[in-house]
């Protein structure tokens, strides 16, 4: 089944990651600029189509399309093999189901340097458009990886040799401003509701928490704790974030 993918940011990422067929850029010759002309180019260079549409016909497949849509091949994210490397910052990220939400968790923790993020297996082929969008392009350039249990990842810790860090609130939980967590680290975050499951709780070497200006009972959303734990790895190994080139990439 096709994919439509509309907007410069989230067609230039598709297109430059090369993790899926494109079938067609559609583009509307009444919005033309510097990004549309680069999304032509790189296109062409990979002997995808280019088609000039209407905004009629335009609107009628993806509203506010920003003037370029992208047919491409819906793709099935890959499953966390064993010989998958758990170097850098690595994050699970369960319970997360609005697609709004985890964009931007993958968003930030691509900003952050991330090597990996593994999520629950499920089908996001429907949202991929919003997953793009609400990522900033990040969904297609972070490499992700499902499990379908939480023993899965229990197993790829124990393999690789890593700790687990579990973001968590109770009275064995030592707060992150306290804690310097390693440069190969695998962290668990919960959504704010449900939060993680005792299996991984329980399996987890460090329960960390972040702490609150003031008196607040109430949980971080998961899209904030995602960030405050991932800039807490980039403030310790992230170098110049000034320099894009600078902040350490996976392979």
């Amino acid at each position: 089944m096709d994919t439509i993918i509309s907007g410069t940011i989230s067609v230039k990422a598709v297109l430059e990651c090369h993790k899926r067929k494109a079938f067609e850029l559609l583009v509307n010759p009444k919005k033309r600029s510097k990004d549309i002309g680069y999304l032509i180019a790189i296109a062409k260079k990979q002997g995808v189509p280019v088609t000039m549409s209407s905004k009629e016909e335009m609107d009628a497949l993806a509203p506010a399309n920003g003037g370029v849509i992208l047919r491409t091949e819906s793709r099935e994210l890959p499953s966390l093999e064993d010989d998958i490397p758990l170097n850098g910052l690595v994050v699970y990220v369960s319970g997360v189901e609005d697609p709004y939400n985890l964009g931007s968790i993958a968003r930030s923790l691509y900003a952050a340097g991330a090597s990996l993020m593994i999520i629950q297996k499920r089908d996001w082929s429907s949202a991929t458009s919003i997953l793009l969008r609400s990522s900033a392009g990040a969904w297609e350039r972070l490499p992700i990886v499902t499990i379908e249990k939480d023993e899965q990842l229990i197993r790829a810790a124990e393999i690789h040799n890593r700790q687990i860090y579990a973001a968590a609130r109770d009275d064995g939980a030592v707060s992150l401003f306290d804690t310097t967590l390693p440069e190969d680290v695998l962290l668990a975050i919960g959504g704010a509701m449900r939060g993680l499951s005792s299996r991984i709780l329980y399996a987890s070497d460090h329960h960390i928490y972040i702490p609150y200006g003031r008196e607040f009972r109430n949980a971080l959303d998961s899209v904030s704790a995602a960030a405050v734990f991932g800039f807490a790895w980039t403030r310790e190994y992230g170098i110049d974030p000034l320099h894009v080139s600078s902040v350490k990439e996976s392979e």
